[in-house]
């Protein structure tokens, strides 16, 4: 069994001292509570999915592998995803692409949740 201990709120403390944000700046860019950020910080805590996605669209170059498990580096190889440009489409949907790629690989990586995933994707090829 591996013994992982979640040290995301290190990881998310890393991005905001990369971008000279406070806890309040932060969290007011990334949409959640106020405090909410913060008090996970200071407990050590494990953040809920949803706040990390939050994190991830506001800082979308931000490598998800990292953020969940410190693995890589911070920031995407290629971090001109998002861009205002007409191809802008197209670079997202590459991001959110890599995005999957990446956690799938991670994911499986795992026995326990690897079976979980299979058991998951039989399930809903047979709903198709």
């Amino acid at each position: 069994m591996n013994n992982f201990v979640d040290e995301t709120y290190k990881r998310v403390e890393q991005i905001m001292n990369a971008n000279n944000l406070n806890i309040k700046t932060f969290e007011e860019k990334v949409g959640v509570s106020n405090n909410s950020i913060g008090t996970a910080i200071r407990r050590k805590a494990s953040f809920k999915s949803n706040v990390l996605n939050k994190i991830l669209n506001a800082f979308p170059e931000v490598d998800p592998a990292w953020l969940l498990t410190g693995k890589g580096t911070m920031l995407l190889k290629d971090n001109n995803f998002y861009s205002e440009e007409p191809d802008a489409v197209y670079k997202n949907e590459k991001l959110d692409q890599l995005i999957k790629t990446k956690l799938i690989r991670l994911l499986s990586e795992d026995e326990n949740i690897k079976d979980i995933l299979l058991d998951y994707i039989q399930k809903e090829v047979k709903n198709l």
